[in-house]
């Protein structure tokens, strides 16, 4: 986990937030009330996004996904969060999974913020089945004149995860592409 890169982030909120206090001050100063509403729904917004990162049981997943949502912003990408599970009984150990999320956010974001790419989104999805977690990072299909080399890239998160039964792929379809990795529960056979 890249420590520096989590203070960043917690540092960007806290003016994040310091600096939303000013705006409502200021809106209020000038009797603006329905733009104070406006602007606290959009304050919410963002403010869930934040605690959707909460709903994970493994701190390092955590951090990670604090640190992407700090980058995506500073990349002027949308990302979003779909979380329905809390990966609880990984039995893949918290860093691993960190660094992992962390290879594959890196690379995406690298490839989503090239001044050419219009659609800047990434959906990260984590969830579950009776045998196994997900994690899948969707984003439409850039142009890509290497796709080996992004392959590539993503090959160190592939093998962080093989000792522990975990698998990492990537598929290119329905102009997008979708980095995908599984994370064998506790207690169960190693899985892909």
């Amino acid at each position: 986990m890249n420590l520096e890169k989590l203070l960043d982030a917690i540092q960007v909120q806290r003016h994040d937030f310091l600096n939303h206090l000013q705006v409502i001050s200021g809106l209020l100063q000038m009797n603006k009330v329905d733009r104070v509403m406006d602007y606290l729904n959009q304050v919410c917004i963002e403010i869930a996004q934040y605690s959707k990162t909460a709903r994970v049981a493994i701190p390092e997943l955590t951090a990670a996904l604090i640190i992407a949502i700090n980058d995506a912003a500073m990349y002027q990408i949308e990302l979003v969060l779909n979380i329905t599970s809390d990966l609880s009984e990984s039995a893949v150990p918290g860093p691993v999974v960190g660094e992992v999320l962390e290879l594959c956010l890196r690379s995406a974001f690298e490839t989503m913020s090239a001044p050419e790419i219009v659609d800047r989104r990434i959906e990260v999805v984590l969830g579950e089945s009776e045998r196994k977690y997900t994690c899948r990072l969707l984003f439409p299909e850039p142009l890509l004149a290497d796709l080996s080399r992004f392959e590539s890239a993503l090959i160190p998160a592939g093998a962080l995860l093989s000792p522990y039964g975990g698998r990492l792929n990537l598929a290119v379809a329905n102009n997008g592409i979708e980095i995908f990795f599984t994370l064998p529960r506790q207690g169960l056979n190693k899985i892909g």
